[in-house]
């Protein structure tokens, strides 16, 4: 029998992918894997928007890290398969639901050649950072892959030296990893995205923020920043610590530290969107303000 196709979600943040996708999960005898690279860690539910999950939908890769772990696309590739198999070995249907675009992406096309992460190598190149500023290693990518170095802004230093990493490694750029993107699936798979006003999304993410703070992420964000050990390069980079950071240390005050995070957030909304586009076969949802989560679903199923 030909395997079903795996129902993927994806949708900027602010979206409401959880939602739609614990409803389309239902809809389907089916459960979530999170495709998100941060609500993978757990102790961080309110600054990442974690899902509390219904008994009858379980979720995979929801807070199964500590906070100082790292992870990547690589190991999202890996424990996705795994949590397929397990779903379909109990007669579930799979929905990969998240945001993080890069993660489906690779696992959907694979890796030609995956990269360990070099230890030693990194903390050189942090060494030339501390002395020379993070300005030095994109320069020095520019001359060595031009076109991811187009891609990243200077300060984005864990994908500039994941970049170094991976030519350092294979002798090819990165943004050759990339270009394999073009072939088959690794398997079938349907992939549907929540769009929705740039208005009606930006509305959403500024009530959002707010919410966070009437739920208390100032002082989860205390407690990430007094963590021992302390947060991984990957688990610190999560939207709004930055500035709260800022707000604890009494360098902003609670109204610029929220229209930060709203701005940032919105940013980043719109950066997603962009790499959305790229993906093949993707079939857009659109999504009114007052549309029911229940409602979204049932069109997807119909999609489907």
């Amino acid at each position: 029998m030909e395997r079903p196709p795996v129902p993927c979600l994806i949708g900027p943040t602010g979206s409401g992918k959880t939602d739609v996708g614990i409803e389309a999960a239902r809809g389907t005898n089916g459960q979530v894997i999170c495709c998100d690279a941060y609500t993978v860690y757990g102790g961080m539910p309110i600054l990442t928007a974690a899902p509390t999950p219904p008994s009858d939908v379980p979720h995979h890769l929801l807070g199964i890290l500590n906070l100082y772990d790292t992870y990547d696309a690589q190991r999202f590739l890996v424990d996705c398969d795994h949590a397929i198999e397990q779903i379909e070995a109990a007669g579930d249907r799979p929905w990969i639901v998240g945001g993080t675009a890069l993660y489906l992406r690779c696992w959907l096309k694979g890796f030609d050649s995956p990269v360990p992460r070099d230890r030693a190598y990194r903390a050189a190149l942090q060494a030339r950072v501390d002395a020379e500023g993070p300005g030095i290693l994109h320069a020095e990518l520019a001359t060595r892959d031009a076109e991811r170095a187009a891609a990243l802004h200077p300060n984005d230093l864990r994908r500039i030296v994941r970049s170094l990493e991976i030519i350092r490694a294979t002798g090819k750029p990165a943004s050759d990893q990339r270009a394999g993107w073009a072939g088959p699936d690794r398997m079938p798979a349907r992939v549907f995205g929540l769009r929705r006003s740039m208005e009606d999304l930006d509305d959403r993410i500024t009530r959002r923020c707010d919410l966070m703070f009437d739920a208390g992420v100032v002082d989860e964000a205390r407690a990430l920043l007094a963590a021992r050990p302390p947060l991984s390069p990957e688990a610190s980079k999560v939207m709004g610590l930055a500035e709260l950071t800022a707000l604890i240390a009494g360098e902003l005050d609670e109204a610029a530290c929220k229209a930060r995070i709203v701005q940032r957030t919105r940013r980043f909304a719109r950066k997603q969107m962009t790499f959305f586009r790229s993906f093949d076969g993707l079939q857009w949802i659109d999504v009114a303000p007052d549309d029911e989560a229940g409602a979204v679903a049932a069109r997807i199923l119909e999609a489907l």
